[in-house]
């Protein structure tokens, strides 16, 4: 993300075209934040995916590996399935840890509840427009503006929920890694 200025309308005189103008740079602002949320998504979504898929594989083949090596009459190659297995367990610390999948979730709902909230203010705007081009006084004026600032505040409020919510887990995970206290897998007595 990055700081937006307001634009420059010192040089109009009339109320339609500087709330057009306010409406295309709030409009704007949104529409990067949403792109930003899409953009940033797919490189989480590799990763949460390549490291979910190896650890499902990785635990299927440690999970096959000592029956095969054992009905192969390969009893000392048996042992690699711990190997395999841990593997599989590193893939999901590493996916937790870095926060992909967790991060891939977020994104995506936050750049839908951003969509939605830029295609509901687009679908009301026109009203709001209408209203200063048919009557341009102070009060439609001021109104118009406040409708800019209240679609602004909710937009910024789900950006910065979902910023947080980040904060916490990273907070959350260096902690744990801290006191070592990293969930490990289930015990065999807890399976």
């Amino acid at each position: 993300m990055r700081a937006v200025e307001i634009p420059n309308l010192s040089n109009r005189d009339d109320a339609a075209a500087i709330i057009r103008e306010l409406f295309a740079w709030v409009e704007s602002f949104a529409v990067e934040s949403i792109n930003w949320y899409s953009r940033e998504k797919v490189s989480k979504a590799r990763w949460s995916r390549f490291l979910r898929l190896s650890a499902v594989l990785s635990f299927a083949l440690g999970t096959v590996t000592p029956v095969v090596a054992v009905g192969m009459g390969w009893s000392k190659e048996a042992i690699w399935g711990y190997g395999l297995i841990g593997m599989g367990a590193c893939c999901v610390a590493v996916d937790k840890v870095c926060g992909f999948s967790s991060s891939w979730m977020r994104y995506v709902s936050t750049a839908i509840s951003l969509n939605r909230q830029l295609v509901m203010f687009q679908a009301s705007w026109p009203r709001s427009e209408a209203k200063i081009s048919r009557e341009p006084n102070a009060e439609n004026f001021s109104q118009a503006v406040q409708d800019l600032v209240n679609f602004v505040d909710g937009f910024s409020l789900a950006m910065e929920t979902e910023t947080l919510a980040w904060v916490s887990e990273f907070q959350n995970h260096i902690l744990q890694l801290e006191s070592g206290s990293i969930p490990a897998l289930p015990t065999q007595s807890q399976r």
